[in-house]
């Protein structure tokens, strides 16, 4: 994977709409009927088209022709509809690695011309979508430890549509992507959870769920690892954030000290580059080439400056319940 340090910071309601088919390109049909938790806080929706189906729709070609996905400017929401403002208690799920080991994860980044400086770099790639009606779409996933290590963090908006309740379908992932290359191969989604409890920019988490695939048919964070993940943390930790833009097809990143920004999220002054297809791409804390980097947030982005939904309780919720899928 190509790595390019865009810039260096020195300082600074729940309506779930049942998914209908895709576009008149003949995509497989899709989620079952999404869900609320007790708390209103998670929806979730279910992959019903088989892995062959999946497998036959995401021709190589498809994959090239998808649109980079650019969300519009988030819209003000009121302060009294942001339940989780406050931070709850931290909480840390430490980065895990790939049971293959090194010399797995070395051979693919060998095959991308790319040098491994953390497992970041590996756990980050690709993810492909269709959104019903309206064709095949980008973002950026990151594979994150979990209990069935099968759980990728990215966007909410790049699963669904959070003002009409729309969810999105045909997810699929490649690890360590780079411009066409996925040197682990893809795998297909099996579920999906997102926050409902907050409709602003600051609830904008969500977390996918794979089936086991790839070259080899395994869980995807034995072969490439989980980055850790953070919940409630100090949200002022200088941080390194990577995503795959459509107009580069390759992961790239930026670096700084961050600062609260409007509901509930957080910015960096200057990471020009993250454009479309970056969303949902990971913003990581303690970014060390042993491998303990730890993931606080998801990229939304670019609101003024560029813009990261911070995880909190909420979010936890979404990914608890992901990662016992």
């Amino acid at each position: 994977m190509r790595r390019i340090a865009l810039t260096a910071v020195c300082a600074a309601t729940t309506t779930v709409v049942v998914l209908g088919q895709t576009a008149a390109n003949a995509a497989p049909a899709g989620s079952a009927p999404a869900h609320s938790a007790p708390a209103s806080t998670v929806a979730t929706a279910t992959n019903q088209a088989s892995a062959a189906k999946l497998d036959a729709y995401w021709t190589p070609q498809r994959i090239k022709n998808a649109k980079p996905l650019v969300l519009p400017k988030p819209k003000a929401v009121e302060a009294a509809e942001r339940p989780d403002a406050k931070p709850g208690k931290p909480r840390l799920v430490p980065a895990a690695a790939p049971k293959g080991g090194p010399d797995l994860r070395a051979k693919a980044e060998a095959n991308t011309k790319a040098a491994a400086g953390t497992s970041v770099w590996s756990t980050v790639g690709r993810l492909v979508f269709s959104i019903p009606g309206k064709g095949d779409y980008l973002c950026t996933a990151n594979v994150v430890n979990s209990n069935n290590h099968d759980v990728l963090a990215t966007a909410r908006h790049c699963v669904m549509d959070i003002d009409t309740g729309q969810t999105y379908t045909n997810f699929r992932f490649a690890p360590t992507y780079d411009r066409g290359n996925a040197p682990y191969g893809w795998w297909n989604w099996r579920s999906m959870g997102w926050r409902v409890d907050d409709k602003s920019a600051g609830g904008d988490n969500a977390f996918i769920v794979l089936s086991t695939g790839g070259n080899d048919g395994r869980h995807v964070q034995d072969v490439v690892g989980g980055t850790g993940i953070g919940f409630n943390w100090d949200s002022h930790n200088y941080a390194h954030a990577l995503g795959i833009p459509g107009d580069k097809d390759y992961a790239v990143w930026c670096e700084g000290a961050p600062y609260d920004a409007q509901q509930g999220g957080v910015s960096l002054k200057v990471c020009n580059g993250l454009s479309g297809g970056a969303s949902g791409g990971p913003f990581v804390v303690n970014y060390q080439p042993d491998g303990s980097a730890v993931q606080t947030a998801s990229y939304m982005g670019s609101w003024g400056d560029a813009y990261w939904a911070y995880y909190r309780d909420a979010a936890w919720q979404v990914y608890n319940g992901a990662q016992n899928a």
